[in-house]
């Protein structure tokens, strides 16, 4: 890529309203995967009438030009934000998505955002994901197949993601499809987040290089860990599940991770026991919902992986 030449350009829409982290999270990652002197995403940030508008923090954003039908193939990224409520009845808005939607360039947004392309109809017929606290409004477009569990959906160029911080995670899924895994990860690095976030809402963030094996067989093994810890993962259902021995698949799994599979799993069952401590359920069923089977389990672990008692954990994050 030479320089600017083969630069995606990017309009980012700015409103009154918007959610400033809907935008600045996944322009920051385009921004982070211009390396090795190399422009691979050039972001302008445009308004209705070119007018500044304050987002909803209260900081005011100066756009940088007038948002037009005619833009070069370049894409549009639609935040989400209270403002969104407002621009879903923009018929002149509608109207430049919809022709927006005709060439080459991809529609994408973020949480709400999603709203503004179901009112202008270039979702109907595909499936799509919003922020959760907008499933009353989903109901509106019933001819788009909403599925708020996703963090993001790709569906050939129209992005959608669960908004805030999963923005980051559809912009990065987008990185590595436009430039490779290489930059996608020097991204999600340097940005300090994992590369892949696997399942609903629920899940957490816990291990980089974990959501990074080389090859398909791994990366899916994985993601299945990941969305149900619960499951037996002894390291011969481990293998099982991967079409491997487990020679093999330990070797592999040292070589990527960097740890055995029993090392990853349990990092994954206690990662997914912190999101359920948030809650009020039993210490014991705790236990059992995340893998461990009994709570002597969850308390060795919570020891080795963080060096506290996990009674004392549950006092200070809950």
């Amino acid at each position: 890529m030479d320089n600017h030449r083969n630069a995606r350009n990017i309009d980012v829409l700015l409103f009154d309203g918007i959610n400033l982290l809907d935008a600045a999270g996944p322009v920051q990652a385009f921004e982070a995967a211009n390396t090795d002197n190399r422009i691979r995403y050039q972001t302008r940030y445009v308004s209705l009438d070119g007018a500044p508008v304050r987002a909803g923090c209260g900081l005011r954003l100066v756009a940088d030009a007038r948002l037009s039908a005619a833009a070069r193939g370049a894409d549009l990224l639609i935040p989400g934000g209270a403002g969104v409520d407002a621009l879903i009845t923009n018929t002149g808005l509608l109207e430049i998505i919809r022709k927006r939607a005709g060439t080459e360039g991809r529609l994408i947004s973020v949480c709400s955002g999603a709203l503004v392309l179901a009112s202008a109809g270039v979702l109907d017929g595909l499936k799509a994901t919003t922020h959760w606290s907008r499933e009353e409004d989903t109901r509106n477009y019933p001819g788009v197949f909403w599925d708020l569990d996703r963090i993001n959906i790709t569906q050939g160029k129209v992005f959608t993601s669960a908004g805030v911080t999963t923005g980051i995670d559809l912009a990065l899924s987008i990185i590595q499809a436009d430039c490779g895994p290489k930059v996608a990860l020097s991204v999600a690095r340097e940005l300090v987040v994992q590369l892949r976030r696997t399942g609903g809402q629920s899940q957490y963030a816990f291990h980089l290089a974990g959501q990074f094996a080389k090859g398909e067989t791994l990366t899916e093994l994985i993601e299945k860990v990941v969305a149900a810890p619960h499951l037996d993962w002894s390291l011969d259902a481990l293998a099982d599940a991967a079409g491997m021995n487990a020679r093999t698949l330990t070797r592999r799994f040292k070589r990527d991770t960097g740890e055995t599979p029993a090392q990853f799993v349990e990092k994954v069952r206690v990662d997914h026991a912190r999101g359920l401590l948030s809650g009020k359920l039993p210490l014991k069923q705790v236990a059992v919902d995340c893998g461990f089977g009994d709570l002597q389990r969850l308390r060795r672990a919570f020891q080795r992986q963080f060096g506290v008692q996990l009674s004392d954990y549950r006092n200070m994050f809950t």
